[in-house]
């Protein structure tokens, strides 16, 4: 569904339709009530995507906004729908971040879950039926019959983001192999990750799933994993 728009302007007719479909999923699953942000492509490792809060702050220093990213390698060795479901499940971070109560960062709560369920995506550890519905680390998958596929399956054509990364990987590949983009295989698990203060730039490296608290900023650190 990746449409084959060849011009002289790359960058700007991708953001403008990576925009457009923003807004069409606001509109159709948000009641257009999303806030406008900065929507990016970040090749973060093992990640599809990620919503980062107030990461962006206006050059006069009065104004910030939140960072929606999706990963160009995953996007490139999946299907468009794919895609799709994870620009809704990182909208659905903002939405509990403008009219919810968001957990520690990286964690998916029952909010953000039954959010998940009522626009059609079935929030999952393992990407798959049977698994948990909240956790540090999440997935989805659609939903038979629900909002989501509705609102996909009427998706115009030409919202279809016009350029895709050029790391697409056969499945015969060896996932050691430079260049190969995203791997299959479970990455092992870090004894200690990074947190960062996203205010004053403290950096403080602790376990997986802790909270760290920035007292002067009066803010939780965020994972940079």
């Amino acid at each position: 569904m990746y449409s084959t728009i060849h011009n002289s302007e790359p960058t700007k007719d991708q953001f403008a339709k990576y925009q457009e479909l923003y807004n069409y999923f606001n509109k159709k699953l948000f009641e257009g009530k999303l806030p406008a942000i900065i929507l990016n492509f970040s090749r973060q490792a093992n990640v599809a995507g990620f919503f980062a809060p107030d990461r962006w702050i206006s050059s006069q220093g009065t104004d910030k906004t939140h960072e929606i990213s999706i990963n160009p390698t995953y996007m490139a060795n999946v299907d468009f729908i794919e895609v799709c479901q994870t620009l809704v499940h990182e909208q659905a971070h903002l939405w509990q971040m403008a009219f919810g109560k968001p957990s520690r960062t990286g964690y998916h709560n029952k909010e953000w879950a039954k959010k998940m369920e009522s626009i059609g995506l079935m929030p999952s550890s393992t990407g798959k039926e049977g698994g948990k519905k909240v956790g540090q680390k999440m997935s989805d998958y659609v939903i038979q019959g629900g909002i989501f596929e509705k609102v996909f399956k009427e998706l115009p054509e030409n919202i279809a983001l016009p350029w895709v990364a050029n790391e697409r990987r056969s499945i015969d590949q060896d996932a050691g192999e430079e260049g190969n983009g995203s791997s299959n295989a479970e990455p092992k698990p870090k004894s200690k990750i990074k947190y960062t203060c996203q205010s004053c730039g403290l950096n403080v490296w602790g376990k997986p799933d802790i909270d760290v608290y920035c007292k002067p900023c009066e803010k939780h650190l965020e994972s940079c994993e």
